[in-house]
């Protein structure tokens, strides 16, 4: 089998979604640049939060299933060759709240899952539970563990990425590989697709700073290929030119020997 990674990028997001402010963002011109930067596949990941078991926040109760579901009517006929997949970005706050039902969730080509965005304050994360680097990293492995335990998740968005703190190489630190070998070991298990984000690489954004660097993210993702897991490249593109990113992310994970046999099958 060739072992060279299929340029694909499943989290990418269109004006649908209230953080997508850029108004070229939508699925024909992103498709079309999808195909002349040699992307095979590409999946719409718009924030979705459709469940009636928990009450949304405002930002995104209008981000309902109906919502998201307009994205097909923009998808054209002529997709320049390119697979495109409808998918969405829900939420996971702890505690068994998650931003989709099984039902929802079967009408959709994917599921990312994430539980790192410890940014929205009061809703995903309270203040308390988050109240130190150390607090932060044991939520994280505890909230890993729970996503796994919804079996909706087709992958994990930028699993360990937390936003809201720059603090990565602490937090990650944090966590031991024994840790990261039971979270990924039964992401293995349950067929849970890790996620290649390019905030794990921050210089190459030039987004380096003190206590954030790449080598932490690095550990992470080998010890979830030495665990089984299979990945899936994410740009988590809000704007058109960030289509084709991932392909930069190839490059990056070249060294650990991570390779096509090692991607989630579209």
């Amino acid at each position: 089998m060739n072992s060279s990674i299929m340029k694909h990028d499943i989290h990418v997001h269109t004006t649908l979604s209230s953080c997508c402010s850029d108004e070229h963002a939508i699925p024909s011109r992103m498709i079309k640049r999808a195909s002349e930067q040699g992307l095979e596949v590409i999946g719409f990941a718009d924030h979705l939060w459709d469940n009636e078991a928990y009450e949304p926040s405002g930002w995104y109760a209008p981000q309902n299933y109906q919502h998201l579901c307009a994205i097909r009517e923009q998808i054209p006929e002529d997709t320049h060759g390119v697979n495109v997949l409808v998918g969405c970005e829900t939420e996971y706050c702890g505690h068994g709240r998650v931003g989709i039902s099984k039902a929802v969730a079967e009408k959709l080509d994917f599921v990312l899952i994430p539980f790192s965005h410890f940014h929205m304050k009061g809703f995903v994360v309270e203040q308390e539970e988050a109240d130190s680097l150390t607090a932060v990293a044991n939520l994280l492995v505890e909230r890993f563990q729970e996503v796994l335990d919804l079996d909706m998740a087709t992958g994990v968005a930028h699993p360990f990425f937390t936003l809201g703190y720059t603090e990565h190489d602490t937090i990650l630190g944090s966590i031991s590989d024994g840790a990261f070998e039971d979270c990924f070991g039964r992401a293995a298990e349950r067929g849970v697709s890790i996620e290649i984000h390019p905030g794990f690489f921050p210089r190459y954004l030039g987004w380096e700073q003190e206590d954030y660097h790449e080598e932490p993210f690095l550990r992470m993702l080998t010890i979830a290929k030495d665990s089984g897991c299979k990945f899936h490249l994410g740009s988590d593109a809000h704007i058109l030119e960030g289509i084709g990113s991932t392909n930069w992310l190839i490059e990056c994970v070249k060294p650990l020997g991570i390779t096509q046999q090692d991607m989630l099958q579209f």
